[in-house]
C-alpha cells in the first residue's frame, strides 16, 4: 500500500522541475514545467557519448583502516563485471529487486540497481532497515542483497519468531530437516510448500538473498537454505567493480565465497603452511587507480594485478575462501596466523552477544594477546536472569559474558583463545555498508583498553 501511496502522488499534478542554474534566461525562474525544459533543450546539440575507457564514477571508499582513496572507475569496468555477473547468476526479467543497501556503494549500485536495469528487471527501494520484512512483501521482491549483519539479525527474528509460538520449536526442527531431505533430491517447490506460511509473511515471492561486504556466518547461509530460500555470498571490493568471486545456486560452499569470476585471474600471493596468503586479482573489472593519489595506486596496482589486502585460500574445487584483511591479523606467541574476522562471526552465535570485534593486545610478558569487545544483548541477560531473581548490573552481565567467551575459548585452540574483552555501550561504530570502524571502536575503548575483565 505505501508503494502505491507513492506512487499515486508522483503522478499527481504537472511535472515541474526547479533550474539551480543554466542558460537563455532560465536560471532563476523558479519552477518549470517539463513540457517548457524540453522545448528549451529541443534542437541544442547532444554531448557526445561516452566511451567504454572513459570515467564512469569515482567512488570513495569507507576508509575503515584509514582514509579514504577515490576509485576511478570506468564505463568498461562496470559493464564487465555486470556482463560476467548474469553468466553466473541466475537474474530474470521478471525479478524486482528490494533495494536495501546504500545506492552509491558499488555493491548496491552495481548488482543490485545496474544489473536488473539491463536485464529490465523491477528495482523497489526500502523505506528503511525497520521495514525489510513488510517491504519485501509489499514489493512482491523475488531478490534481495544484503551484508552480514542485516541477515544474521533478520534471521535471528525468524528464529526467535518461530520458536515463539506454541510448539514452534518443534515444527521448526521437522521442518528444517524435512526441507534438508527434499533438497537433497532438487525439490525446490515442495520445500518452499512445507514452509508456505512463511513466505507468505515476506510476499510469497523471494526467491534469492546474495550477502557480500563481509565474511558471512556458514550456519546463517545453511539456515535460510533450510527455510526454503535460495542464499548465496560473493566477494569484492570496489577497487573491482566491485564483484571478484560469487556462489552460484547450485554449486556452492557455504564457508566459501565462491568461485572467480570467468574473466578474471585470482592468485594466493606469498602462502603460509595453511595456505594463505594475499588475495592478488586482475581482470577487465579492476580500476584505473585512486584519483591523484599515484602513490597508493603503485603500492596495490602492480604489472596489471591488484593486492587486495585480503587474506584467503582456495579450496581443491577451485572456491575461494577469505580468512580475514592482513592490516588485522594476529600474531600468536607460537607465531601463527588469527584472523579477528573469524573469530567475530563464531562469538556472535552467542544468544548474549549481539556484535563482537577481536584484536591483538599487546602484552609485556606474553607477546600479542587476543582480545575482544563485545555488545550484549540486553534483552537475552535479562531472559537470563529471570529464573533466578537477579537484577541486571555491569558486573553481573561481565559475569555472563565471561561464561560465553569461556565456552568460546574451549572450542578453539590455544593460540585462538581470548585473553580478556571489553564490554561496549551502544552498537559499534560501522560504515554505511555495516563493516566495523575498527580504529573507531578502539579509540572509544581507550585503546589500551580501560576495562577489561580477565577470561
Amino acid at each position: 500500500e505505501g508503494f502505491v501511496e507513492l506512487a499515486s502522488r508522483l503522478k499527481a499534478g504537472p511535472l515541474l522541475v526547479r533550474l539551480v542554474r543554466g542558460n537563455g534566461g532560465v536560471a532563476g525562474a523558479g519552477p518549470v514545467p517539463m513540457e517548457e525544459l524540453e522545448a528549451i533543450g529541443r534542437g541544442r546539440p547532444l554531448p557526445d557519448p561516452p566511451g567504454p575507457e572513459d570515467i564512469a564514477a569515482i567512488c570513495y571508499t569507507s576508509g575503515t583502516m584509514g582514509r579514504a582513496k577515490g576509485v576511478v572507475l570506468t564505463h568498461s569496468n562496470i559493464c564487465s563485471v555486470i556482463n560476467q555477473m548474469l553468466r553466473l547468476v541466475d537474474l530474470r526479467r521478471d525479478d524486482v529487486f528490494l533495494s536495501v543497501l546504500p545506492v552509491h556503494h558499488t555493491y548496491e549500485c552495481t548488482c543490485g540497481l545496474l544489473a536488473p536495469m539491463h536485464m529490465q528487471a523491477t528495482v523497489a527501494f526500502c523505506r528503511g532497515l525497520r521495514h525489510v520484512a513488510e517491504d519485501l512483501a509489499g514489493s512482491g521482491a523475488t531478490v534481495m542483497l544484503g551484508v552480514p549483519l542485516l541477515w544474521e539479525s533478520m534471521y535471528r527474528r525468524v528464529i526467535d519468531g518461530i520458536k515463539g509460538r506454541r510448539g514452534g520449536a518443534l515444527r521448526l526442527a521437522f521442518g528444517t530437516a524435512a526441507s534438508r531431505v527434499l533438497g537433497l533430491f532438487g525439490r525446490e517447490g515442495d520445500r518452499r510448500r512445507l514452509l508456505a506460511p512463511l513466505h507468505r509473511r515476506l510476499g510469497g515471492r523471494v526467491r534469492l538473498f546474495v550477502s557480500g561486504g563481509a565474511a558471512q556466518d556458514p550456519l546463517v547461509s545453511r539456515g535460510f537454505r533450510d527455510l526454503g530460500f535460495d542464499f548465496i555470498q560473493g566477494y569484492g571490493l570496489t577497487e573491482a567493480s566491485p564483484l571478484i568471486a560469487v556462489n552460484r545456486e547450485t554449486a556452492f560452499r557455504d564457508s566459501s565465497v565462491g568461485l572467480p569470476l570467468p574473466d578474471m585471474d585470482v592468485r594466493i600471493d606469498d602462502p603460509d603452511g595453511e595456505g594463505n596468503g594475499e588475495i592478488v586479482v586482475r581482470g577487465p573489472n579492476v580500476m584505473v587507480g585512486y584519483h591523484e593519489d599515484p602513490e597508493e595506486t603503485r603500492a596495490v596496482l602492480r604489472d596489471g594485478w591488484l593486492h587486495t589486502g585480503d587474506l584467503g585460500h582456495f579450496d581443491r574445487d577451485g572456491f575461494l575462501y577469505v580468512t580475514g584483511r592482513k592490516k588485522n591479523v594476529i600474531i600468536a606467541k607460537n607465531g601463527k596466523n588469527v584472523y579477528p574476522e573469524e573469530l567475530e562471526v563464531v562469538l556472535t552465535r552467542s544468544a548474549l552477544i549481539s556484535e563482537a570485534m577481536v584484536f591483538g593486545r599487546q602484552s609485556a610478558s606474553k607477546g600479542e594477546e587476543i582480545a575482544a569487545v563485545v555488545v550484549a544483548d540486553t534483552e537475552a541477560l535479562i531472559g537470563a536472569l529471570e529464573s533466578s531473581g537477579r537484577r541486571l548490573s555491569r558486573e553481573i552481565a561481565a559475569e555472563l559474558l565471561r561464561g560465553e567467551i569461556r565456552s568460546f575459548n574451549q572450542s578453539q585452540p590455544a593460540f585462538k583463545r581470548i585473553a580478556s574483552f571489553v564490554i561496549f555501550e551502544g552498537e559499534l561504530p560501522r560504515t554505511t555498508t555495516r563493516k566495523i570502524r575498527r580504529r573507531d571502536v578502539l579509540r572509544e575503548v581507550g585503546l589500551a583498553p580501560g576495562e577489561s575483565f580477565g577470561v
